[in-house]
Parts: C-alpha cells; sequence; structure tokens
C-alpha cells in the first residue's frame, strides 16, 4: 500500500470515527465533545424560527429534557461550521445537496442560527450550501432553523 493511499485510509477512519449514533436521537461528536440533536428545529417543530424563537424553543425543550438533558443551546458559529464537510453528502429540506453528514437526518433546514448576534437586531446564520455566514434580523422567520447541541459533561461517561 502507498503512503497516499494509507493517508487516506487513516483520513476515512478518522472521519468515521467522529460521528456516533446515540439514544433518543442524538449524535454524539466525538472529536468535538459535543452532543448534536439528529433533527433541527425545523424537523422537531415543522415550522421556520427566527433566532429569538429558536432561543424559546431550546428553553421549551430543556423544560421537557429532551433526549434526557436540560442544557441544549444555539450552536457557536465556530460549532455550526464544524459540521460543514465537503467529504459528506445529505439533502436539505428542498433536496438540495448540502456538505453534512448523514448521520444527520435530511430535510434539515439549509440555514442555521447560531449563538452570535450584534446590535441586539442581527444574528449570524451559517449556510450549508456554500459554507459561509451571514448576519440576519434576528426576528425574521425566512427559513430559520438551528440544530441544538450540548457539551458533553463528565457526567454523560461518553
Amino acid at each position: 500500500m502507498s503512503s497516499e493511499e494509507e493517508n487516506l485510509l487513516n483520513e476515512t477512519s478518522a472521519d468515521q470515527a467522529r460521528f456516533k449514533d446515540g439514544e433518543n436521537d442524538i449524535v454524539i461528536d466525538l472529536s468535538k465533545r459535543l452532543i448534536w440533536m439528529k433533527n433541527d428545529t425545523y424537523q422537531l417543530s415543522q415550522k421556520w424560527m427566527s433566532w429569538i424563537q429558536v432561543r424559546d424553543y431550546a428553553l421549551e425543550l430543556n423544560k421537557k429534557k429532551y433526549a434526557g438533558f436540560n442544557d441544549w443551546r444555539m450552536p457557536s458559529t465556530l460549532e455550526a461550521k464544524s459540521l460543514y464537510d465537503k467529504k459528506q453528502s445529505n439533502k436539505d429540506y428542498w433536496g438540495q445537496e448540502v456538505p453534512v453528514d448523514k448521520i444527520f437526518n435530511s430535510g434539515f433546514g439549509f440555514l442555521c442560527w447560531t449563538s452570535e448576534v450584534r446590535n441586539q437586531v442581527q444574528a449570524i446564520r451559517f449556510g450549508y450550501r456554500r459554507g459561509v455566514t451571514t448576519f440576519d434580523d434576528a426576528y425574521r422567520t425566512s427559513r430559520g432553523a438551528s440544530r441544538l447541541v450540548r457539551d458533553i459533561l463528565k457526567e454523560d461517561n461518553l
């Protein structure tokens, strides 16, 4: 086996080891020490949401202890961007190909609200089709969704 083939094999093994299916529709991100929801807020609620609505929805899911946890949050921009991987292929709500691992359920919104805001009116959205961030009105619902995340804690035993 050539060194190039060995490198490719090692990269593939590393990619496959990054995500692990968890119980209750969660995905364990071993490399980033995060737990993601397998579905985004659109898939869970069947409606588009503004940044404000996503924030409130996360609080609601925390009260209900969604998947057994009460510390779900919107991802940071870097966390959202970490799911963008040109070696992967999945499909968004409109059936368009997006470079996100297939461990996540297809049919999600390709624009993801992040936790970051500026001027208390605009929030950052990460676009999974092109891999870019944009600022948008935090009160605007247009195609608004987010994939909620939480940190892996010591008591999670993962």
